[in-house]
């Protein structure tokens, strides 16, 4: 299937009897989808496929290259595995709102986010649910500029285990983007493997298949192929550590 045919599957199993149905929960001008639905345009750009891979409850590596979880998929595997109201990033218009920073005198836009301890494991899988809330921590907002990344679709989060050494250590505090769920080869992202979160630097493979690589040598590759990708949920990419 290409992705005009996955587009209507996921509409048709969805329940979206309509374009504009499907328009008006996404955001994604009706003339857009009709024109990725005929195949008229060469290639729909990110945004709008991850709209409404997100509409539509599937995975953006589903929608775009057949890969990962589906409108087919359990639900389960497919909802936001963060809470939507916790590590968000708050955001000032004015540096008079922000609060006193004896370390910051430079005026400077910063964007604060409020840092809960989701553990993601660089280690055996385990994880504790635990949500604790901790002292906030300050970005400027050129660091996000330069990451293309929007402070809204960013969480911190602490790893555990040390697969992932030197790159991450036990209670490394790390970023990532859950927007940006399209895997970029060698790059390091939070994930769900058979409901397991971890943390891996991911490679593809030209069967279509993947590698879940930990920087640890003592921890033995992951190897995923390609149909047990559904096994397989991206949480966002890794855009900062500290430690």
């Amino acid at each position: 299937m290409n992705i005009a045919q996955r587009l209507d599957k996921a509409m048709e199993i969805r329940r979206f009897d309509s374009q504009s149905a499907l328009s008006r929960a996404s955001g994604v001008p009706q003339p857009t989808i009709n024109r990725i639905l005929k195949g008229t345009t060469a290639k729909p750009d990110i945004d709008t496929l991850r709209a409404l891979a997100k509409t539509l409850d599937v995975t953006l590596e589903w929608l775009t290259d057949g890969v990962g979880a589906g409108p087919d998929a359990p639900k389960s595997r497919q909802k936001p595995p963060l809470p939507a109201d916790k590590g968000n990033v708050k955001v000032w218009d004015h540096p008079d709102h922000l609060e006193p920073d004896e370390d910051d005198d430079e005026g400077d836009a910063r964007i604060w986010i409020d840092r809960y301890d989701y553990h993601f494991s660089a280690g055996t899988g385990l994880i504790q649910w635990e949500v604790r809330e901790n002292r906030a921590l300050p970005f400027r907002a050129a660091f996000f500029k330069a990451k293309g990344a929007n402070p809204k679709d960013c969480k911190l989060l602490v790893a555990r285990g040390d697969s992932m050494e030197p790159y991450l250590s036990d209670k490394n505090i790390f970023m990532i983007d859950v927007s940006s769920t399209h895997i970029m080869d060698g790059e390091r992202y939070a994930i769900y493997f058979n409901d397991e979160p971890l943390v891996k630097q991911i490679f593809k493979q030209a069967d279509g298949g993947l590698v879940l690589h930990s920087y640890n040598p003592a921890y033995p590759d992951k190897h995923v192929q390609r149909d047990l990708l559904q096994y397989v949920h991206i949480v966002g990419r890794v855009i900062y550590r500290s430690g």
